[in-house]
This record gives structure tokens, sequence and C-alpha cells, in this order.
């Protein structure tokens, strides 16, 4: 684990049990709690949520941008600083080829 909480090792990601966490299936807006985050292989962060109002358990990736800061699309806080087990109103939407994308976060 790094010094932001970022699951770095095969053990740490094992323990956190991350393939219970989905991609996605529906736009909206929707109340997370950042449970928590993994490196990607090209230049992303995956952060996994459990979605406070179903239980459902999410992965979704935001990626490095202007500012090296990882932030989904319209947001300007970096998620690779952020504490874990914070809640977020997060909104997704669907990208031009019908990708979920996650667009925006704001601290709750």
């Amino acid at each position: 684990m790094n010094p932001y909480g970022i699951l770095t090792s095969y053990e740490e990601r094992m323990k956190a049990n991350l393939q219970r966490y989905q991609r996605p299936e529906k736009v909206g807006t929707f109340r997370l709690r950042l449970d928590h985050r993994t490196w990607g292989k090209h230049m992303c962060l995956f952060c996994y949520f459990t979605d406070l109002d179903t239980g459902e358990k999410l992965r979704l990736a935001c990626w490095r941008g202007a500012g090296e800061r990882y932030a989904p699309r319209k947001c300007t806080i970096d998620f690779a600083k952020v504490r874990d087990r914070t809640v977020w109103r997060c909104i997704l939407a669907a990208n031009v080829y019908g990708i979920i994308d996650w667009i925006d976060a704001e601290p709750l």
C-alpha cells in the first residue's frame, strides 16, 4: 500500500476481494463509498465503490489528465490522494460508443 492507501501488492489486492466489483451497467447519479484503489496498466487509477443505496459493488476508472491528477472527466479532485471510506456523489454517463464513463464526482 502506498502512503495514500492505494493497494499496490498482489496480496493486498487479493485480500480486498476486488473481483466482486463490476463495471457499471446503468447511467445516473449515485451515492458511492470509496472502498479501495489500485493502479491500472495504462496511466489509470481504478476506484472500487459500494453503492450506498443498493449495495452494488462498482469499479470505475479515472485517467491521468492535465495537472498530473487522476480524476473523472469533469472533476478536479485527484482520486490518487483522497482517503478510502469517503462518500461521493458520482455521475455516470454513456459515451458515443455506449460505454459507461465516470464523468464527475463531489464529496458528500
